[in-house]
């Protein structure tokens, strides 16, 4: 720990794989953490793990001496830990989406200003460095007017506790659009500078994981052999946004085709190509980290030319970025510009406006 950096006791709600990542990342930054789960063999195992206490019920862990809440909870109960947490006086970050309904996600942003509290949501991509590169660059003009994104987060077999709350609209209120492409449209959006979407076309599929042949080699949590599998698995958009900007979409849980996630950006006088692809070894046997990031340029003069540029920069840990960016809020009392509630909501708006064009078609 940095020594002009205090160090901190952090509540965690939600102490399953999520809640446990982040625990690992604070007490290696040297802070303390503490937690709350429903589950008894859960708490034991962090409380042996982490060397410390938890509860059974949020409300409990309020009480205590903690200097914020990280909640990692199924999305349906966002809301009601959240603002409970609010109400507590407590910092929240809480992990993407905003909440499992447009609806829920609104009431958590009235109760964030009404508390006055410092409300991050978990777009933890946001935090890669050639994300930032990329984002400087957009904001310097390089581009000249940005007009098209074609963006993918797509997984080869990548569907996370098949028939778990993960797949259930109930507790989840989606499936791969809120989950991956959550973190898509969060970057899409940021990239644009949070355009209003004008008109969209969209198509949502479900055709891997309620099949009782679903093949895969790994599985982010249980397999629940898709007994709770009300979802979409894949879902393809275009959006037109007001400013004239638009962007084609694709984001899967399972196709027939290498994992990828990337960005392809078109401007009046350049473009560029952003691959981020970070694939789980809780989904992929090959692990694939990527942080391309390629500028193409045309230029004039005696001879035209092209102009291909790949940026290169050091690997940095998003996640570690993140909750350094939410501690330091924490200790200044200052809400951060970075994924903070208002442009989670935009998000989360946007989720619904995709899911509602689906519908309709």
């Amino acid at each position: 720990m940095q020594r002009d950096r205090p160090r901190l006791t952090i509540g965690i709600v939600g102490l399953g794989t999520h809640g446990t990542n982040h625990a690992q990342i604070l007490t290696a930054l040297g802070h303390e953490v503490t937690g709350a789960d429903a589950d008894p063999s859960i708490r034991a195992e962090f409380e042996e793990r982490f060397e410390t206490e938890t509860y059974e019920r949020p409300a409990d862990l309020f009480e205590t001496a903690i200097d914020a809440v990280i909640i990692s909870t199924p999305n349906k109960f966002h809301e009601t830990v959240a603002t409970a947490a609010f109400e507590a006086g407590h910092d929240v970050l809480l992990e993407k989406p905003l909440a499992h309904t447009v609806e829920s996600a609104e009431r958590i942003v009235e109760a964030a200003e009404a508390s006055g509290q410092i409300c991050m949501v978990g777009f933890h991509h946001r935090f890669r460095n050639p994300v930032r590169i990329l984002k400087e660059y957009l904001d310097e003009g390089y581009f000249g007017e940005l007009t098209h994104i074609q963006a993918k987060f797509i997984r080869r077999r990548g569907v996370p506790g098949r028939g778990t709350w993960y797949t259930s609209s109930e507790f989840a209120g989606g499936g791969a659009l809120m989950d991956v492409g959550g973190h898509l449209l969060d970057l899409l959006l940021y990239f644009c500078d949070w355009p209003a979407i004008e008109d969209v076309i969209a198509t949502s599929r479900s055709e891997f994981g309620p099949r009782e042949d679903y093949a895969y080699l790994e599985m982010w949590g249980e397999d629940g052999e898709a007994k709770m599998y009300d979802v979409e698995d894949s879902v393809n958009a275009f959006l037109e946004f007001d400013d004239g900007t638009t962007a084609d979409v694709e984001v899967a849980w399972a196709v027939n085709a290498e994992s990828v996630h990337t960005y392809d950006l078109r401007g009046t006088a350049a473009g560029a190509s952003l691959d981020i692809t970070n694939t789980l070894t809780e989904v992929d046997p090959w692990v694939d980290q990527r942080q391309d990031l390629t500028l193409y340029e045309v230029r004039g003069g005696e001879v035209d030319h092209y102009v291909d540029s790949s940026i290169v920069a050091r690997h940095n840990d998003p996640y570690e970025d993140e909750l350094q960016t939410f501690l330091d809020a924490v200790v200044s009392g200052t809400r951060p510009d970075q994924t903070n509630v208002h442009q989670a909501m935009a998000v989360q708006r946007a989720v619904t406006e995709i899911y509602a064009a689906a519908q309709r078609r």
